[in-house]
């Protein structure tokens, strides 16, 4: 798209000044750069697009910084609304999605989805046995995409609802119940909320985890995942690429931080129940060895909190 003057838009940006998790205004730059420069640019030159946006981002810095107070990792220059909104209707058409999602979905990693897909739905449903008595479990999925993990409770017999900005997903989801935002929904008396990779995508994640605190009964169960960001202070490799997005992934957490921000709404960190989903035996011993060592070092970036 053009000026009025025949030169090309450039994208605007917002600058977020403050930590997103505890205020504080003390920043330092892990690393910086323009959209310009290599590997950023070839990386985002390979992913797949309905409108190409590096024309509209050259000239524009980046710049990943951390909290010296709380840690939190975070972009502190993040696209602003009205070229957000581009982003998810022009940029991420559903042709383009459909294209990214084809290059990761194989076979092995659809089944595995499918399988920790099972595993949260017979947790969860052991820990609100007694917060609900005899009702159907009331589950929102915030973030939902296609609605995958909602028709699997909904298998189930939860009351299973979605919420999912991008209308390239909605509208070609299968499930019904999917709004496009919180607004939308009708009760506010949800047992579980869950929250898979959808945190590292909001500019404001702290305002966002407690406006969904209060659609959560007392007791009720949320679940937090996100990549795991230890150790990622810039964007050299594809697999920082992946965690550290400027446009995609703009919040960066590690299970500390992720404790943190839960804790300081009024969150209290939970175990999972044990569940196994597989006939090899073999599996079941990585399972709980994984989980003897995730409780003591307490570094997975998928959680369970209970609302206090």
């Amino acid at each position: 798209m053009l000026n009025s003057n025949g030169s090309m838009q450039h994208a605007q940006f917002v600058e977020r000044s403050k930590c997103i998790s505890c205020g504080s205004t003390s920043l330092s730059v892990l690393s910086t750069g323009l959209f310009d420069d290599a590997p950023l640019h070839d990386f985002l030159s390979a992913d797949p697009w309905g409108e190409d946006p590096i024309p509209f981002l050259l000239g524009n810095r980046w710049s990943f910084v951390q909290c010296n107070h709380c840690n939190q990792a975070f972009h502190k220059y993040i696209l602003a609304p009205d070229w957000n909104e581009r982003r998810f209707s022009q940029w991420m058409t559903q042709e383009a999605i459909d294209s990214f999602e084809r290059s990761l979905n194989t076979p092995e990693r659809l089944f595995n989805k499918g399988v920790q897909n099972t595993k949260h739905v017979l947790q969860l449903e052991k820990l609100t046995r007694e917060l609900r008595g005899t009702t159907p479990l009331r589950l929102l999925d915030f973030g939902c995409g296609y609605g995958e993990f909602i028709e699997m409770c909904s298998l189930y017999g939860f009351d299973a609802y979605g919420i999912d900005r991008s209308s390239a997903r909605r509208n070609n989801a299968t499930f019904e119940r999917i709004f496009q935002d919180l607004e939308s929904l009708d009760r506010h008396d949800f047992h579980v909320i869950t929250m898979f990779e959808v945190l590292e995508h909001l500019d404001d994640p702290k305002s966002l985890l407690e406006a969904l605190k209060g659609y959560l009964i007392k007791g009720g169960v949320l679940v937090i995942e996100t990549p795991d960001c230890t150790g990622v202070n810039s964007i050299t490799t594809l697999s920082e690429y992946r965690k550290i997005h400027p446009l995609e992934h703009i919040n960066a957490f590690t299970a500390e931080t992720m404790r943190n921000l839960a804790e300081s709404l009024g969150f209290e960190s939970i175990k999972k129940p044990t569940s196994h989903v597989t006939t090899d035996p073999i599996r079941v011993i990585k399972t709980e060895v994984k989980r003897m060592l995730g409780s003591v070092l307490r570094t997975n970036t998928q959680q369970y909190f209970k609302k206090l």
